[in-house]
Protein backbone atom coordinates (compact mmCIF):
# COMPACT_ATOMS: atom_id res chain seq x y z
CA UNK A 1 0.00 0.00 0.00
CA UNK A 2 0.79 3.89 -0.49
CA UNK A 3 1.66 5.58 2.13
CA UNK A 4 -0.55 8.61 0.62
CA UNK A 5 -3.33 6.35 1.27
CA UNK A 6 -3.38 7.02 5.06
CA UNK A 7 -3.15 10.74 5.03
CA UNK A 8 -4.46 10.83 8.90
CA UNK A 9 -1.21 8.24 10.25
CA UNK A 10 1.45 9.77 8.78
CA UNK A 11 4.91 8.26 7.94
CA UNK A 12 6.01 4.92 10.25
CA UNK A 13 9.77 4.89 8.73
CA UNK A 14 10.94 8.45 9.34
CA UNK A 15 9.82 11.63 10.90
CA UNK A 16 6.00 13.52 9.98
CA UNK A 17 6.32 16.89 8.41
CA UNK A 18 4.55 19.34 11.45
CA UNK A 19 1.74 21.40 10.50
CA UNK A 20 3.26 24.76 9.40
CA UNK A 21 1.12 26.46 12.25
CA UNK A 22 3.40 24.88 15.32
CA UNK A 23 6.19 26.02 13.20
CA UNK A 24 4.87 30.07 12.81
CA UNK A 25 3.75 29.54 17.08
CA UNK A 26 7.77 28.50 18.03
CA UNK A 27 9.86 31.99 18.56
CA UNK A 28 12.49 30.40 20.18
CA UNK A 29 14.38 26.77 19.35
CA UNK A 30 13.94 25.86 22.72
CA UNK A 31 10.25 26.16 22.23
CA UNK A 32 9.96 23.98 19.32
CA UNK A 33 11.62 21.62 20.44
CA UNK A 34 9.16 21.45 23.59
CA UNK A 35 6.42 21.41 20.87
CA UNK A 36 7.72 18.33 19.04
CA UNK A 37 8.03 16.88 22.27
CA UNK A 38 4.16 17.89 22.84
CA UNK A 39 3.39 16.35 19.19
CA UNK A 40 4.99 12.97 20.16
CA UNK A 41 3.62 10.15 18.11
CA UNK A 42 3.85 8.07 21.21
CA UNK A 43 1.48 10.25 23.73
CA UNK A 44 2.19 8.20 27.29
CA UNK A 45 6.06 8.21 25.86
CA UNK A 46 8.13 9.82 29.56
CA UNK A 47 11.53 11.90 29.22
CA UNK A 48 12.95 8.61 31.01
CA UNK A 49 11.62 6.31 28.18
CA UNK A 50 13.28 8.31 25.21
CA UNK A 51 16.67 9.17 27.00
CA UNK A 52 16.52 5.31 27.06
CA UNK A 53 15.63 4.00 24.20
CA UNK A 54 17.81 6.62 22.28
CA UNK A 55 20.66 6.75 24.91
CA UNK A 56 20.20 10.13 25.70
CA UNK A 57 21.14 11.33 29.19
CA UNK A 58 17.81 11.78 31.22
CA UNK A 59 19.49 15.10 32.42
CA UNK A 60 20.06 16.57 29.91
CA UNK A 61 16.55 15.49 28.16
CA UNK A 62 14.91 17.21 31.32
CA UNK A 63 16.94 20.29 30.42
CA UNK A 64 15.90 20.28 26.91
CA UNK A 65 12.10 19.84 27.84
CA UNK A 66 11.86 22.15 30.83
CA UNK A 67 9.28 25.29 30.85
CA UNK A 68 11.84 27.52 32.39
CA UNK A 69 14.33 28.84 30.05
CA UNK A 70 16.91 29.38 32.53
CA UNK A 71 20.61 30.33 31.27
CA UNK A 72 21.78 26.46 32.99
CA UNK A 73 19.20 24.89 31.13
CA UNK A 74 20.98 22.98 28.50
CA UNK A 75 19.62 23.23 24.69
CA UNK A 76 19.03 20.11 22.32
CA UNK A 77 22.45 19.27 20.55
CA UNK A 78 22.45 19.66 16.69
CA UNK A 79 23.69 16.22 16.62
CA UNK A 80 20.98 14.94 18.21
CA UNK A 81 18.34 16.27 16.31
CA UNK A 82 17.61 13.39 13.78
CA UNK A 83 17.62 10.84 16.96
CA UNK A 84 14.87 13.25 18.72
CA UNK A 85 13.07 13.99 16.02
CA UNK A 86 13.06 10.15 14.67
CA UNK A 87 11.88 9.27 18.26
CA UNK A 88 8.98 12.13 18.74
CA UNK A 89 7.83 11.17 15.21
CA UNK A 90 7.76 14.69 13.45
CA UNK A 91 10.66 17.19 11.94
CA UNK A 92 9.63 20.29 13.74
CA UNK A 93 12.99 21.23 15.07
CA UNK A 94 14.29 21.08 11.40
CA UNK A 95 11.10 22.61 10.06
CA UNK A 96 12.00 25.60 12.81
CA UNK A 97 15.13 25.88 11.74
CA UNK A 98 14.90 26.15 8.58
CA UNK A 99 12.06 28.32 8.25
CA UNK A 100 14.47 30.84 10.79
CA UNK A 101 17.48 30.32 7.85
CA UNK A 102 15.24 32.24 5.52
CA UNK A 103 15.31 29.18 3.17
CA UNK A 104 12.81 30.52 0.35
CA UNK A 105 9.21 28.80 -0.88
CA UNK A 106 10.81 26.64 -3.45
CA UNK A 107 13.92 25.49 -1.01
CA UNK A 108 11.30 24.46 2.06
CA UNK A 109 9.07 22.49 -0.61
CA UNK A 110 12.09 20.68 -1.40
CA UNK A 111 12.99 19.57 1.99
CA UNK A 112 9.46 18.74 2.65
CA UNK A 113 9.24 16.75 0.23
CA UNK A 114 12.32 14.80 1.39
CA UNK A 115 11.12 14.23 4.27
CA UNK A 116 7.73 13.40 3.35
Amino acid sequence: MDQLEFPLYGRVDAPSVAPEQWVRYCKTYREAVRAAWALRRIKGAKIADMARDMQFVAQHVGDWLAKDDGPKRRSLPAHRIPDFELYVGNSLVSQWLASHAKLTVLEEITATRAVA
